[in-house]
């Protein structure tokens, strides 16, 4: 399985619905993992991932573009999954609405030598996804 399958097969399943999220995540990022310039703990990472769990379900990844280089992975894709919990954005927390999002995101991960993820880059389009579940018309 390529650095990028696992990846996204770790986003897709809520961590608590397989065995062991910490050492799941584990043997995919490095422990703490640099995110946007900032050291996270795996731990933390997982917490992360619960939280995205309980405000989306359904989670589907579509990558749409992605460039390759020593060391290093960029990938362009495309996450959608239904609203269904309360979310909570920077504006706010966000009532369930029941409503699909799709948001693009990018990654630029830096590999270790054991293939695992050591720091990452990432943009999201939050924004997008929150003027989604709001009606704007």
């Amino acid at each position: 399985m390529t650095v990028e399958e696992r990846l996204f097969a770790l986003w897709r399943v809520a961590p608590d619905d397989e065995p062991d999220p910490d050492g799941r995540f584990g043997a995919v990022y490095t422990d703490p993992v640099t995110i946007n310039g900032t050291p996270m703990a795996v731990g933390d990472l997982v917490e992360r991932a619960r939280t995205l769990h309980r405000a989306f379900t359904g989670h589907e990844i579509e990558v749409v573009d992605r460039v390759t280089a020593p060391g290093k992975l960029v990938v362009a894709f495309r996450h959608t999954a239904r609203h269904t919990g309360p979310w909570t954005t920077p504006l706010g927390e966000i009532a369930p609405t029941g409503r699909t999002v799709t948001g693009l995101g990018i990654d630029v991960l830096t590999l270790a030598e054991d293939g695992r993820v050591t720091a990452i880059w990432v943009l999201a389009d939050e924004l997008q996804r929150i003027l989604q579940v709001h009606d704007v018309s």
